[in-house]
C-alpha cells in the first residue's frame, strides 16, 4: 500500500475558493491563474491555458517537465457567467494504491509500478494504510470548513467514493474521493473541484 499527496494547504484552498468569488469568467480566472503562477503568458501577453481537455490532457504547471506528472489542473469547457454545465476546474490532491477493492495479493506485484511517472512535487508515503488516505480527505475537508463552514451536502462513503459539496456564489466546491480515471483506476484519488452548481 502507498499514498502520495500534493502539499495542498490553506493557501491553496483559499485561492481555489477565491475563484468562485467573482464572475465565472474565462478572462478573470485566467488572470488569477497568472497571478498564482498556475499559468504563463505568451509573447503577446495572452494567458496559455487549454480549456476543455479535462483529465485526459490536464493543464500542467510548476517545476515538473516532460512526461513526469507534477502539479496539474483538470479543466472543463471555458468558464462563462453562470455556466456552461461542462465548465469546471479540478485539482487532484492525493493518490492511493492499490485502489479500493484491490488488495496487494490481487495486483501483479507489491509495488506501485506507476510511481516513477510522478515528480518530486508528490510526497510519498510508501507504507501508508488506507486509513491515512481517509485522514487526508478529512484534513482537506477541515481546510474547506475553515473557509466556508459546514458543507451544503455530504454524500456518505459508498464503496470507495465519498463527496462533500459547498455552494457559494452560485457555484459549487466539491471534495470528492473516487477512482482515478487518469490512470485507468490504478489509483484512488482525492479531487477538489469547482464549477457551476449543475456541473456535477
Amino acid at each position: 500500500m502507498a499514498m502520495k499527496t500534493l502539499q495542498v494547504d490553506g493557501e491553496w484552498v483559499r485561492r481555489l475558493v477565491g475563484l468562485t468569488e467573482g464572475t465565472w469568467d474565462q478572462a478573470e480566472i485566467e488572470r488569477a491563474f497568472l497571478e498564482y503562477g498556475w499559468a504563463e503568458a505568451d509573447e503577446a501577453g495572452a494567458v496559455v491555458v487549454e480549456w476543455g481537455a479535462g483529465p485526459c490532457a490536464p493543464h500542467f504547471f510548476g517545476e515538473a517537465a516532460g512526461d513526469v506528472v507534477g502539479w496539474r489542473l483538470e479543466l472543463g469547457d471555458p468558464p462563462v457567467d453562470g455556466g456552461p454545465e461542462s465548465s469546471f476546474i479540478q485539482l487532484p490532491c492525493a493518490l492511493f494504491w492499490p485502489p479500493f477493492g484491490a488488495e496487494p495479493d490481487d495486483v501483479d506485484d507489491e509495488e506501485d509500478d506507476l510511481d516513477e511517472e510522478f515528480s518530486a512535487d508528490w510526497v510519498r508515503f510508501p507504507d501508508a494504510p488506507r486509513a491515512e488516505f481517509h485522514a487526508e480527505y478529512d484534513r482537506l475537508g477541515a481546510l474547506l470548513r475553515a473557509e466556508l463552514g459546514e458543507p451544503s451536502k455530504v454524500i456518505p462513503a459508498d464503496m470507495g467514493d465519498r463527496q462533500e459539496v459547498w455552494h457559494h456564489n452560485g457555484l459549487q466546491i466539491v471534495l470528492h474521493r473516487s477512482d482515478d480515471i487518469n490512470t485507468y483506476s490504478h489509483y484512488d484519488v482525492i479531487n477538489l473541484r469547482i464549477g457551476p452548481a449543475a456541473a456535477w
